[in-house]
Parts: structure tokens; sequence; C-alpha cells
């Protein structure tokens, strides 16, 4: 049985042992669900699941810190009378991903603010992506791979979670 199936029907077991429907006691039967089926992995030497579970928390924290922080960025320079704005094209090898990570990535660029996917090469496996902020290309590339290893983390396969993430 698929984990996630198997951590919704745990989910729906606690409301059901509980005395009182509600959402609240859903959410806490998917995270004492969750619980179990990670002390579970680990016991049988697997954790996939709760590795991937950690993987979408993480890609999600980041994207929304990433969300804020460029909105918060464009706000103060569109309200400036001389915005910074140092715009470019950046190549982002995506070879590593499949087509529907690819895709997510490309969603998520093209929803930060003042970054937009402009283009998917399908034969070299590439990003083509436009930036208001590009004053080094390098740094610009290294913060979007780190939104590909925490999508690879996501889809429960890349490196472990290191601190900085």
């Amino acid at each position: 049985m698929n984990r996630l199936a198997l951590n919704l029907l745990l989910a729906i077991v606690w409301v059901l042992l509980q005395a009182e429907l509600s959402l609240g006691g859903l959410v806490l039967g998917f995270f004492v669900g969750f619980g179990a089926i990670a002390l579970t992995e680990r016991a049988l030497g697997r954790s996939g699941y709760s590795r991937a579970a950690a993987g979408v928390l993480a890609l999600a924290w980041s994207f929304v810190r990433e969300l804020v922080l460029s909105s918060l960025t464009l706000a103060r320079d569109i309200l400036r009378p001389r915005p910074a704005f140092q715009p470019a094209f950046v190549r982002l090898d995506v070879r590593d991903l499949s087509p529907v990570e690819t895709m997510l990535l490309a969603c998520l660029v093209s929803l930060t603010p003042g970054t937009l996917t402009v283009d998917v090469g399908s034969e070299e496996r590439a990003l083509y992506i436009h930036s208001l902020y590009a004053q080094d290309p390098a740094e610009l590339r290294g913060r979007l791979h780190r939104f590909v290893h925490l999508i690879q983390r996501a889809a429960g396969r890349g490196r472990p979670s290191s601190p900085e993430e």
C-alpha cells in the first residue's frame, strides 16, 4: 500500500476513535500516523516516505521564504526613484530532473517575483530564466540549484538534508 494512503487511512482511523469529528483531529491523526510510519520505517531500515515528506516541507519553507524576500525586494525597488535592476537571462541545466520535476521548478521560478521561466530547452534539458536581479549570474544559478536539490529531496531522492536548508 502506498505510504501516503496508509497515512491518510491512519488519520481517518484516529478520527473515528475520537469522540468528535473535526478537521483538527484529522490533522492530529495525520501527524500521529506519520510518526508511526516514520518509526516503522526506521525500524525496518527504510526511510523513503518520511525523507520525502521532510523534503516537501523543506521545499515549501524555502519557496515561501524566497517568495516573501523577493516580493519585498521588488516592492522596495519599484518604490525607489532609481531601481537596482540588473536584468539578465540565465541558463539552468536540469538533466537531473524528471519532466514533472522540471515543470515544478519552472512554475516555482515563475511564481517568484522578479524571475520568469522563458523557455524550456527540451533537447539539452535546460531552463532559460529571466531575472531582474542577476548581478551575479553564478550566485543566481546557485540559488536555483538549491531548489533543484530540494525538489529531488521532495521526490524521495537526492542528498540528505544539510543544516543550511
